[in-house]
């Protein structure tokens, strides 16, 4: 398996695809969200990230990495454990891009434990979209 990238996907009222990344990813690998370039930044307020355990023997943390270059980053990593057999989504309130947005623009998550994880990302489109 191998670090993996996935681009958000945007919403829209007549309803979208929700894709999942192409990989995998086991323990000790990354997962990176991004924006596309239609979007050209993430929504932290309307992201919401979906992460799906596989496996039925292991549970699998996940630690959300802190951002390089903003207010908030003194706040540092978060955790998240995603229990066997599980599927979390994680967003909301605590989840801000002054925390965990990073200076190229996307959001990484490193995960411990074998997994495999699936994940997708989806936001709401902003007004203008």
């Amino acid at each position: 398996m191998a670090n993996g990238t996935l681009k958000v996907t945007t919403m829209t009222l007549a309803g979208a695809s929700i894709t999942a990344a192409s990989t995998t990813i086991a323990s000790s690998e990354t997962m990176t969200i991004s924006a596309t370039t239609a979007q050209s930044a993430l929504d932290f307020n309307s992201l919401a990230v979906t992460v799906a355990n596989a496996s039925s023997t292991a549970s699998v943390t996940l630690s959300l990495g802190a951002g390089s270059n903003f207010s908030e980053i003194g706040q540092g990593a978060y955790s998240i454990t995603v229990a066997t057999a599980t599927t979390v989504v994680v967003g909301g309130q605590g989840f801000e891009s002054a925390r965990f947005l990073n200076s190229s623009g996307a959001v990484v998550f490193t995960q411990a434990g074998a997994g495999p994880t699936t994940w997708t990302a989806t936001q709401y489109p902003r007004a203008t979209e």
